[in-house]
């Protein structure tokens, strides 16, 4: 069976990750025979060893499965999508196809790899951060992350800016210098990644770090991969917190209700997002096995 996965609208790079595990869902709801193609904008998806290629533009298939951003469906029904408990299954559910195994992989080929391994020998906890932004009610201030940053380089760790913008002006700096998977093959070496709920924090879980992430429009529990260790940060006492998880569509009609707009991570101080790092990097500290 021929099945076509066909991403429609602009969808994020932290969403398509999630939609990797679809292609296993299709081939065990199809059988072992099942050839998947995608069209679109189609991410990290390319690069599952399922997927036979992109389709061309007069191929037939058996199945086309269409994956729908909320720009090309109903509104109301979008929302009943962005109010399922995951995100993992909420990409899934276009297929109706959700794997026994959910996980999203990276699949890095050896030329990904190289990023890796041209970074220096790791002798001291080892910190992945990126300060950039998209949507700007998942901004938290770039100064904010340079306070961060500069306070872990203080107290002896190994800070790594990663991100295609924004700079930390401290530690080893690879912005705009990588790509998303050599981006993903840096992570994989990294005790902790810090930043907000974006691509770059769905791939430190994929290539298995433990994520302090700032959360603001959703719930975090939606965002984080099965077997992954998020430390979710929020801001304390916004009844509109969570917006877009309770009702995408009212959302969507009336925009940030916050005054001033964007304070579910404008409120959010420096100090809870140590606090944060501190706890993650005991967690690491802890589950390192003891000499004998």
């Amino acid at each position: 069976m021929d099945v076509l996965i066909d991403y429609q609208g602009g969808w994020g790079l932290g969403d398509l990750l999630c939609s990797d595990p679809m292609v296993a869902g299709l081939c065990e709801q199809h059988g072992p025979d099942t050839r998947v193609f995608l069209r679109g904008k189609v991410g990290n998806v390319i690069h599952n060893p399922g997927v036979a290629g992109m389709a061309r533009a007069d191929q037939r298939f058996d199945r086309i499965v269409e994956v729908k951003l909320f720009s090309h469906m109903d509104r109301a029904a979008y929302g009943r999508l962005e109010a399922m408990p995951s995100l993992i299954d909420h990409m899934c559910s276009y297929a109706g196809a959700l794997p026994s195994d959910r996980r999203p992989r990276l699949w890095l080929r050896p030329d990904d790899l190289t990023a890796r391994d041209r970074l220096p020998t790791k002798r001291r906890p080892r910190v992945a951060i990126c300060a950039d932004h998209v949507d700007p009610l998942r901004h938290w201030p770039v100064e904010r992350y340079r306070l961060v940053a500069r306070a872990l380089h203080d107290a002896g760790a190994e800070v790594v800016a990663v991100g295609a913008t924004h700079r930390l002006d401290v530690g080893l700096d690879l912005v705009g210098r990588l790509s998303i998977r050599e981006t993903a093959a840096v992570l994989s070496t990294c005790d902790l990644f810090v930043g907000n709920n974006s691509g770059p924090f769905h791939y430190a879980q994929a290539a298995g770090v433990r994520c302090v992430t700032l959360f603001s429009l959703a719930l975090p529990s939606r965002f984080s991969h099965p077997g992954a260790e998020v430390f979710p940060v929020e801001a304390d006492g916004l009844p509109c917190l969570h917006c877009m998880t309770r009702c995408f569509a009212a959302m969507q009609t009336s925009g940030c209700i916050a005054d001033p707009r964007g304070r579910c991570m404008t409120d959010i101080p420096v100090e809870r997002v140590l606090d944060a790092i501190e706890r993650a990097l005991r967690a690491q500290r802890s589950a390192i096995p003891s000499p004998p």
